[in-house]
């Protein structure tokens, strides 16, 4: 069997009051690496860096190096002189290929970022895929991250949080690429009364109050099955329209009035 690859994590140690750091190793560790950190391995009473430095340059105990970093600690100039100070090290006795990765818990301030550590693998922990990234890196191989099929438009669902006779939910949706002019959505017909649907236009991701509607009005369907509302503003990647409703149809029908692209989509809270 081979031998798990090791990783040596160095941090700030305020970062893991809450064992924030532990957690990151324990994880790690359930995908397989061979995790180092200062205190399960380095010994007191002797210089840090120094023993750092060791785990780090000898490729018999470590096969790459992960950074936690923080807004806080990187805010520090001792911890960015520290963090530049062992990548040159560590990249002088190991190579330019060595896997060097920096893990954020949150994003940062880009300018805070070491130089050194732009130029190479950083991560931060919103990545739903950052244990396999970490694991890949220090493996040396491409991660095995699965990809998604995107459909060619975005549809979000808002609740609003308001009382069950007003428009409680807003239906957000966009083109992926392209343009939707002019635009249609529709629900089932049956169901106008309990969904009670109104479309309003405005920025991606933000709701809005209110707006201006160019050419816009409601009809039936010519097959009587569809509530029909329509309006000549250009949906883009960055515009969105946004289906105001008291409740949620079962469907929704969106698109480009009276051409392709259009699209039909069950809807869940």
């Amino acid at each position: 069997m081979a031998q798990a690859k090791s990783v040596w994590i160095t941090y700030a140690w305020d970062d893991n009051k809450d064992g924030d750091v532990d957690f990151v190793a324990q994880e790690l560790i359930g995908q397989g690496l061979d995790v180092k950190l200062d205190h399960w391995n380095l010994t007191a009473g002797k210089r840090l860096w120094e023993q750092i430095e060791y785990y780090i340059q000898d490729p018999s105990k470590s096969d790459g190096w992960l950074i936690y970093a923080t807004q806080k600690s990187l805010s520090r100039e001792a911890c960015k002189e520290e963090y530049a100070y062992a990548l040159e090290r560590a990249l002088h006795t190991r190579g330019g290929d060595f896997p060097v990765i920096a893990l954020f818990p949150a994003p940062v301030d880009r300018e805070l970022i070491p130089a050194g550590i732009k130029a190479r693998l950083y991560l931060d922990l919103t990545d739903p895929d950052w244990k396999e990234r970490v694991v890949a890196a220090v493996e040396r191989r491409e991660p095995a991250i699965k990809k998604l099929n995107l459909e060619p438009y975005a549809l979000t669902i808002h609740k609003l949080g308001v009382p069950s006779g007003e428009k409680r939910y807003a239906i957000e949706v966009r083109p992926r690429v392209g343009t939707w002019t002019p635009f249609i959505a529709g629900i089932p017909l049956n169901e106008k009364e309990r969904v009670s649907p109104q479309i309003f236009h405005g920025p991606a991701r933000r709701v809005p109050n209110g707006g201006i509607l160019i050419n816009c009005g409601e009809t039936v369907s010519d097959d009587k099955k569809l509530w029909l509302l329509f309006a000549a503003n250009e949906a883009t990647q960055t515009q969105s329209y946004y289906i105001m409703c008291r409740e949620l149809p079962s469907f929704l029908v969106f698109g480009v009035n009276g051409g392709q692209p259009q699209y039909q989509v069950s809807v869940q809270a």
